[in-house]
């Protein structure tokens, strides 16, 4: 009967262990302190760093453009095309690039499409966009999704979610 109970303890006390370790609750067991992750309370974040961000821009009476933000917690500005050209201004490494227009597909309105390629000197980029349904000029058109693919000279690439929208002045 001594032999059943040590038995039913032992088998008790495994499961006991193994879930206050996975709880995180420190009886002593489980990993080390030094190698467990930090809490995130403990993590030192600097906000200093202020993201950077396409200048501002004014646009003239019945200028269009569309205006792209990353889809990163600061959300910069990172792509303006105004709809009636075909280049685009986009932030890469911090700077302000002009791009020239190569191609373009999927026409949404005359002179905004949900595809385009665009080519500098040293680079490519690749501009896939979904605009929401509603077409309507006066009001905006927004972008809930897109990509932009930049692809360098140098064979890297990087690819940014962006969403924003295109907007019209049409009273200044």
């Amino acid at each position: 009967m001594i032999e059943k109970f040590k038995l039913k303890k032992a088998a008790l006390i495994i499961p006991f262990a193994l879930f206050v370790g996975a709880c995180g609750v420190d009886m002593g067991i489980g990993p080390h302190p030094s190698l467990r992750q930090p809490d995130v309370a403990n993590v030192n974040v600097n906000n200093s760093e202020k993201m950077a961000s396409l200048p501002p821009r004014e646009m003239a009476k019945g200028e269009c453009a569309v205006f792209l933000w990353s889809e990163e917690s600061a959300r910069p500005l990172v792509y303006v095309q105004n709809i009636a050209t075909d280049y685009s201004t986009m932030l890469i490494d911090n700077q302000s690039v002009d791009l020239g227009r190569e191609q373009a597909s999927d026409m949404v309105i005359p002179g905004f499409f949900a595809r385009q390629n665009f080519k500098s000197d040293n680079m490519e980029l690749s501009v896939r966009l979904k605009p929401e349904q509603g077409r309507n000029l006066y009001e905006g058109i927004k972008i809930p999704s897109g990509i932009l693919t930049v692809k360098k000279e140098d064979h890297s690439q990087n690819i940014v979610a962006v969403s924003g929208l295109l907007g019209c002045n049409l009273e200044s």
